[in-house]
């Protein structure tokens, strides 16, 4: 029985997603605004980009508790996302000294090797670590989606929303139990939100231009926002810490506005051809992007690697250049590490008598 082909709309919500993430950390080590400097066109430009991309996670989480949600634990795909990360942070520390970029005494530090092998304990990746987690709980958040009268749901998801991103989002001050949404606790909120949009539907949001609007309209709010808290920072009101929150994932505007994109791509039709079979070509080597551009000893120096590129050009056309490059870049490099794996599942299977499986 073959796969069920994945819906062109959402891959390519996807593939966006992880561009967008890349622009953020091309944002973070190029123009990111320093308290005490004043607020100036670049800082402008800053916000307003961040504030466009900063959604991108959330959507990730989104898509993830939409459709695994309806399912049943899957030990495979926690499997899965171990390898492809072991594969990255095993064997490019070793490929960097090769190429002069780390010193082999640093590869083979006991800190090094065991921050490799253990990446998600060692929070190597803090998305992989939280995400492994979660999966790890899909089995009792799923029995909660499935089985959860709409009431019951959507009294349990608000109360989560006012502990983990409605408080935090009006408090002025640090709360302790905070993480910004870098954790599995914001990511089962997430998970639980896609839930429930795949039992009781995306309510008024039922077409593309409604959700092209709360995204956008959100976007807006948080920039807004940002440059309101930096302006009055800068002239003295003690904001140093509220200044970061608009863009910290579990604020409330940037929840509202991956609701709203992930609405305005569902809702979105791809014909079937060429454009669709490209777009599914590319989505399954995203999640590569990220653990290549973002493994410890690569995400401190990629950015030194293609400054150079359209030195000349204009900011905005020099940073689409330079993420351009190490996205497709990183797609090209998943893509040969997805024929390795599905190579090696293959022979795997033939000597055991199993059918064989796609591991990319």
């Amino acid at each position: 029985m073959g796969k069920t082909a994945r819906q062109a709309n959402i891959e390519l919500l996807r593939i966006i997603a992880m561009f967008m993430v890349v622009v953020m950390h091309y944002l973070t080590a190029t123009i990111e605004p320093v308290p005490g400097n004043g607020v100036h066109a670049f800082d402008v430009g800053y916000v307003v980009a961040e504030s466009l991309c900063i959604v991108a996670v959330n959507v990730y989480m989104l898509i993830s508790g939409y459709f695994l949600s309806a399912g049943s634990f899957c030990l495979r795909r926690v499997g899965r996302v171990l390898a492809q990360t072991l594969f990255y942070t095993v064997l490019l520390p070793p490929v960097l000294a090769v190429c002069g970029v780390l010193s082999f005494s640093e590869v083979f530090s006991v800190y090094h090797i065991w921050n490799s092998i253990f990446p998600v304990q060692s929070g190597h990746y803090w998305f992989v670590t939280a995400y492994v987690v979660l999966l790890l709980f899909t089995p009792f958040l799923n029995a909660a989606v499935q089985r959860l009268d709409k009431k019951a749901f959507l009294q349990a998801l608000l109360a989560l929303l006012v502990f983990f991103s409605i408080g935090k989002t009006l408090s002025p001050l640090q709360f302790a139990t905070d993480r910004y949404g870098y954790d599995f606790g914001w990511f089962m909120v997430l998970y639980l939100a896609g839930g429930y949009l795949r039992r009781f539907g995306f309510g008024a949001l039922k077409n593309t231009g409604r959700g092209l609007a709360l995204y956008l309209g959100s976007a807006a709010l948080t920039a807004g926002v940002e440059l309101l808290i930096m302006v009055l920072d800068e002239n003295g009101l003690p904001l140093t810490y509220y200044r970061s929150v608009p863009f910290h994932y579990n604020y409330l505007l940037n929840l509202t506005g991956a609701l709203g994109l992930f609405s305005a791509f569902w809702h979105m039709h791809i014909g079937e051809g060429r454009a669709a079979g490209f777009i599914r070509f590319v989505s399954p080597a995203v999640f590569g992007v990220y653990l290549i551009h973002g493994q410890e000893d690569v995400a401190v120096r990629w950015y030194g690697w293609v400054s150079g590129l359209g030195l000349l050009l204009v900011y905005p056309l020099r940073l689409l250049l330079h993420v351009s490059a190490v996205f497709w870049i990183c797609i090209g490099i998943d893509k040969v590490r997805g024929l390795i794996f599905n190579r090696a599942s293959r022979l795997f299977a033939a000597k055991k008598g199993l059918p064989g499986g796609d591991s990319g």
